[in-house]
């Protein structure tokens, strides 16, 4: 190649040259702000932001809130744009609701399938969910950040959601509960949010919800009397729930629920006897699944149910006893894989050394148990007292893995302890990681 055929290879425009939808594909990964500035690089790029599939906008760190609110305008009603199947507005310092309004019945008109709502409220000023979005037959998600006055009518509302998400602050508990009613086909709900002191009774009613994530937190240090949550749903499969004070739970209709994630931690009232009572209602209501995440401290407090389906536990232990190990497996027949997580370990008894018993050994060691993973062990003498419990019952045991990282002694000196024990699998394979 001469010189002036070598300068216009590398001066040549490659990205221009894309096709349309990648370039709309890659522009859909930016803030429209960002995606609505490269109209500016030439006239191939001019028009290309109005075919984004998705609207991106934010009032953050904006102090012109009139040449915001005229950009917005100029994104949502320009002649060249298209539908908006993904629509994002969060804002901030605007408070001219009805512009606000505007804005989102004007992507409900563009057929947006998911919205993602946060405007913020302006002393006593709350904003009004616009009649559009709650009737609207294209809007399949809805993700709502901060409260909304919502003015439901009677018939029609979200006919296509099945996905939402709400972020709360001291929500009015009627209110969360008549807007879960009024879905009648949501599938997903997620709670986040904070709850403050008054206790409030939250209804839960979906007749074809299946996946439901509950994560709490309260606003004050002071203890107050649990929330209730009240679930009547009929083809629950998944239920998450993680809170700093775990509320009363009852469960209507829960045989359909396949996987639990629980977070049974306490701090504010370790070892009470009302949180004991609440987290074994809870323990009570989920036993008939088969995939359970547990996080939990003081086993042996809690009153446990069997847990006669149950194939996969993850337990994450936190001032738990390693001997409380083979009382917890008692109550899981049909346990198959098993991770351990250990994040702080109690050791009771003078000498800080406890044996754990080995006088019967659960159905699952002997028949079921296939793979063991292990997190959180110090290689110290409680340690390898429970891996020489687990190899030597593990009878059906094909494989072992212990993560390493807070080890007090090197792989290969812990591996020597290991290999010395007996097993009951003749086949197991120890891995360290």
């Amino acid at each position: 190649m001469d010189s002036k055929s070598k300068s216009r290879a590398k001066t040549k425009d490659r990205i221009s040259e894309l096709p349309e939808a990648v370039l709309c594909h890659i522009l859909s990964f930016l803030p429209t702000k960002y995606s609505f500035r490269t109209s500016i690089l030439s006239t191939r790029w001019k028009n290309v932001w109005a075919s984004v599939p998705n609207l991106d906008i934010c009032d953050e760190a904006t102090s012109d809130k009139t040449g915001f609110m005229a950009f917005v305008d100029r994104i949502l009603f320009s002649p060249q744009s298209s539908n908006i199947p993904k629509f994002r507005l969060h804002c901030s310092s605007v408070d001219d609701f009805s512009r606000i309004d505007s804005w989102v019945c004007r992507a409900i008109q563009r057929n947006a399938v998911e919205v993602d709502l946060c405007v913020e409220s302006h002393g006593e000023h709350i904003f009004e969910l616009p009649k559009p979005l709650l009737i609207s037959k294209t809007l399949e998600v809805l993700k709502l950040d901060s409260n909304y006055v919502i003015n439901l009518p009677l018939l029609g509302s979200f006919p296509s959601l099945r996905f939402l998400h709400v972020t709360v602050d001291s929500p009015d508990s009627y209110a969360m509960g008549t807007l879960i009613s009024y879905c009648p086909v949501l599938e997903n709900l997620t709670v986040d949010g904070t709850l403050g002191n008054h206790v409030r009774s939250v209804t839960v009613s979906a007749a074809q919800l299946k996946s439901l994530r509950i994560r709490l937190r309260s606003t004050t240090d002071v203890l107050h009397d649990a929330h209730n949550f009240s679930i009547n749903a009929p083809k629950l499969e998944y239920l998450d729930i993680e809170e700093d004070i775990l509320s009363n739970y009852k469960l209507e209709n829960g045989k359909s629920l396949v996987k639990a994630h629980a977070r049974v931690i306490d701090y504010s009232t370790i070892r009470g006897r009302d949180f004991l009572n609440r987290a074994t209602v809870l323990m009570s209501t989920i036993s008939n699944v088969k995939y359970l995440s547990l996080s939990a401290m003081y086993l042996e407090d809690l009153c446990l149910p069997t847990f006669g389906n149950l194939s996969h536990l993850k337990l994450v232990a936190n001032y738990c006893n390693y001997w409380e190990v083979p009382d917890l497996l008692e109550r899981i027949p049909k346990l198959e894989y098993l991770v351990l997580e250990y994040k702080v370990i109690f050791i009771g008894g003078d000498s800080g050394y406890q044996r754990i018993p080995t006088e019967s050994v659960p159905i699952c060691l002997r028949s079921h148990l296939k793979s063991i993973s292990i997190r959180g062990l110090k290689g110290e003498s409680n340690d390898l007292e429970m891996l020489k419990y687990l190899l030597k019952n593990g009878e059906v045991l094909e494989k072992m893995t212990i993560y390493a990282g807070g080890l007090l002694h090197t792989k290969e000196e812990l591996n020597k302890e290991v290999c010395m024990f007996t097993r009951g699998s003749k086949t197991c394979k120890v891995e360290y990681i």
